[in-house]
């Protein structure tokens, strides 16, 4: 047998296997339906995550807001008074 025949017929063996390889499924029916379930399960439970941190974030930002409005805002008062007065002394 020459070395070209040998490789052809190696190459068709690989080929014939790729191909039966192709053609049984990797996984049974169950367990793909357990990965579907382990999949929705998965999207439960980070769907519930990000509504959580949604919230939280939420809840802390109108926190923050209602205790700087109820502060007078980001602005000093005093520095603001003192602008009035020398306003008031030109």
């Amino acid at each position: 047998m020459s070395e070209h025949s040998a490789t052809t017929a190696h190459e068709s063996h690989s080929a014939a296997d790729t191909a039966s390889a192709l053609a049984t499924p990797e996984f049974d029916p169950r367990e793909l339906s357990m990965f579907g379930a382990a999949d929705a399960k998965a999207v439960t439970v980070i769907g519930k995550m990000l509504v959580t941190f949604f919230f939280y974030s939420f809840l802390v930002m109108s926190a923050v807001a209602i205790w700087t409005l109820s502060r007078g805002g980001q602005v000093d008062p005093r520095a603001q008074q003192a602008q009035h007065s020398e306003e008031a002394d030109e």
